[in-house]
């Protein structure tokens, strides 16, 4: 999956690249077509908002977290959108 980043107020991080890619590739067992990811960190007042945004098997979803640790929020968006994705999967499978 090709996540596309935006860095505002925020040092870049390869690691932090890294370490979502691979949290992002777990998630993939849930949808089948990805049309687009973009995934932004800014840094506001002390604290990173990260937020992602997914295009996925023709549904939009978007989760939002925040924190003073890159690396929490990145287990906190994919956490939310892990449970997005489940629910969708579920509705889905059911039909």
């Amino acid at each position: 999956m090709k996540i596309n980043y935006t860095w505002k107020h925020v040092d870049h991080s390869k690691a932090g690249e890294e370490y979502a890619n691979e949290k992002m590739g777990k998630i993939s067992k849930f949808v089948h077509n990805v049309v687009s990811c973009d995934m932004s960190f800014e840094l506001i007042h002390g604290e990173i908002h990260a937020n992602i945004k997914l295009h996925a098997d023709g549904t939009d979803f978007n989760a939002q977290n925040t924190d003073k640790d890159i690396y929490t929020c990145i287990d906190g968006l994919e956490s939310k959108l892990q449970k997005q994705l489940q629910k969708f999967h579920d509705k889905r499978a059911a039909h």
